[in-house]
């Protein structure tokens, strides 16, 4: 607790007003802290002589008198500069309770709105396949266009800001919300007051992101009068700044001659003030209309970009312990176990504390530069989250619109500038096939190993795969699992299958030629012979890719065929251990009124 938090709760701990939670730690602040342990025994003096002044206050009763709340902050407003004042306190309060319309209206004043966050909650958007970055005509509204605008995704979350207003007077004032990311998106604000819905709205809002950066303070310098220190310890050089880029500084000295002054060297900049119209911090500035009380909630809704999350998955291979044989047809079966983890990013500019955090995976439909603000809304009007309704400490998963939506059962801090991990899901128990894929438009001599399994229940997973990066690791001869590859998958809902390509397999070799090729009349007939050598200790089976015309209406194969689609084949070619295979595909087809072609026994799943 620092204090400004632990000053707005010192009037309320004198009264006996805090939880047992906020009082212990304004103590423990207190005890620590001179200052503010001054200010909290002046306040405690000073109920303590208005305890004295009644003469029917029972002894040891002080601690049961009661000022009103609207009379404590005049309370304070006395007993705060010194306890030297402590008889005028008795007198004064005697006059506020009993005589309160003879107040002068300067001290009925209650100063301003104090404002301190209650609550976060972050909804992150991963990357949509379909994003694309604005072009270069293309405006930049705001901070959160600047990383699209040059191609990059910024990435996207809403963030829902629980808020406790204090000392908000009724009718309209201005206040400034402070703690807003630097990219935020402003037109995508929405205000809503929780305890009165009805009660809270803004006339006026202006997002101020000045911010007092060192090429911010020299532009308003421009003309003015600065100093500055060399890095090889020489004699400052004070002047006027007359211009400034990187790299230089020009500056006009006393005799009226101009300096060029290299930036790379000099140690630092020395200015009489900070310019006006800076802020150290992004921040929004509010006209809002009050209908309701001085003390309320109030919940802030926006869209910001710089934080980003990802899938990373880790997959623990458990090879077949004797390979081949008829275990080789249609493939070797291994088992794995996966653990998926949300990868979070957060280069925001702000840390949210204790935030409740929901994850949403799929492709949301974008418009850059400018942000559809529909999913704002959309979440905008759904229920608020509340604590102790998620069971468990992990994310839970729900379908959610077409998306896929994960909350973490538990708060969670995510600083800025900071990468975190959390496990997003767990199977075990996985049975993958392993195969080998020859496709000789890819590489005309290696086969891509494949590992594939289906993402059921019963195969020990079942649940949504948000889209992301599959890391293989597998025992080495040792027994000791080390990396192995690495490759990317898209969204994968349950029951589809997920297919793993590999690298390539170092002890199977493959060619490929065309071996004949005739025509009659608009009839073209072409043979390929493909040729597998496996100097593998057991039996493989390789599936080739056989890349044919569109228009092809026949085909032949020795081995088990079936197409792919239009204009693929895969061929299925059993090879025993250190030997060799060669397959050989006959086709025809005919570029005027070919085409159909089907598998010899309808197609293959």
């Amino acid at each position: 607790m620092n204090c400004d938090r632990a000053n707005e709760l010192l009037m309320d701990l004198v009264y006996g007003e805090l939880s047992e939670q906020d009082a212990q730690a304004v103590e423990q602040h207190t005890s620590a802290c001179e200052k503010c342990a001054a200010e909290l025994a002046e306040l405690r003096l000073g109920r303590s002589l208005l305890a004295r002044q009644r003469g029917d206050e029972p002894a040891g009763a002080s601690s049961l008198l009661v000022i009103p709340k609207r009379l404590r902050w005049r309370l304070r407003r006395f007993v705060a500069s010194s306890a030297a004042v402590a008889a005028a306190i008795v007198i004064g309060v005697t006059v506020w309770m009993f005589h309160e319309s003879t107040i002068p209206s300067v001290h009925a004043n209650p100063g301003k709105a104090v404002i301190t966050q209650t609550g976060v909650s972050l909804t992150i958007i991963s990357r949509p396949d379909n994003y694309r970055a604005p072009r270069g005509n293309e405006q930049q509204s705001n901070r959160g266009d600047y990383l699209m605008a040059r191609g990059i995704w910024p990435g996207l979350a809403l963030v829902r800001d629980q808020r406790l207003v204090r000392r908000l007077k009724k009718g309209v004032s201005e206040i400034s919300f402070t703690g807003v990311p630097s990219g935020i998106l402003p037109d995508t604000i929405r205000l809503r007051g929780v305890d009165h819905p009805d009660g809270l709205s803004i006339l006026e809002q202006n997002y101020q992101y000045d911010l007092a950066s060192a090429s911010a303070v020299l532009k308003r310098y421009v003309d003015k009068q600065i100093t500055i220190v060399p890095k090889d310890g020489g004699k400052p050089v004070t002047g006027v700044l007359v211009s400034f880029d990187a790299q230089t500084l020009v500056v006009q000295i006393a005799d009226g001659g101009l300096r060029n002054i290299d930036r790379i060297h000099t140690r630092s900049i020395g200015f009489a003030k900070l310019p006006s119209g800076l802020l150290t911090r992004p921040t929004l500035v509010w006209e809002l209309e009050n209908r309701a009380a001085r003390k309320q909630n109030f919940e802030v809704a926006y869209l910001t970009g710089g934080l980003n999350w990802r899938a990373d998955y880790v997959l623990k291979l458990k090879p077949a312990v004797k390979p081949g044989g008829e275990n080789a047809r249609p493939g070797i079966v291994d088992t794995a176990d996966l653990v998926g983890y949300a990868t979070i990013t957060n280069n925001s500019g702000v840390t949210y504390e204790n935030a409740q955090l929901k994850l949403m995976a799929g492709d949301v439909n974008l418009i850059p530069p400018e942000i559809s603000i529909g999913v704002a809304e959309y979440y905008y009007k759904g229920t608020r989250f509340e604590d102790g309704k998620l069971g468990g400490r992990g994310f839970k998963e729900k379908s959610f619109f077409e998306y896929h939506l994960y909350t973490l059962g538990r708060a969670t801090t995510i600083a800025n500038a900071e990468t975190k991990q959390i496990e997003l899901l767990s199977g075990s128990g996985i049975k993958l096939n392993r195969g080998y894929v020859y496709d000789p438009r890819a590489n005309r001599t290696a086969v891509r190993v494949v590992s594939e399994f289906k993402n059921t229940e019963e195969n020990g997973l079942g649940k949504p795969l948000p889209k992301g990066i599959v890391r293989l690791y597998a025992p080495d001869p040792e027994g000791v699992d080390s990396y192995v590859s690495q490759v990317s998958i898209d969204h994968t809902p349950v029951n589809e299958k997920v297919r793993l390509m590999w690298g390539h397999a170092f002890d199977i070799a493959c060619s490929s030629k065309d071996t004949k090729f005739s025509r009659n009349g608009n009839d073209r007939h072409q043979t390929v012979e493909y040729q597998i050598r496996n100097h593998k200790e057991y039996d493989v089976t390789v599936t080739i890719i056989a890349h044919v015309p569109a228009s092809t209406y026949k085909a032949g194969c020795q081995y088990s065929w079936h197409v792919r689609q239009v204009g693929m084949i895969e061929i299925d070619v059993f090879v025993r251990a250190n030997s060799a295979a060669t397959a050989t595909l006959s086709y025809s087809y005919n570029n005027t009124s070919g085409g159909g072609l089907t598998s010899p026994h309808g197609n293959k799943e």
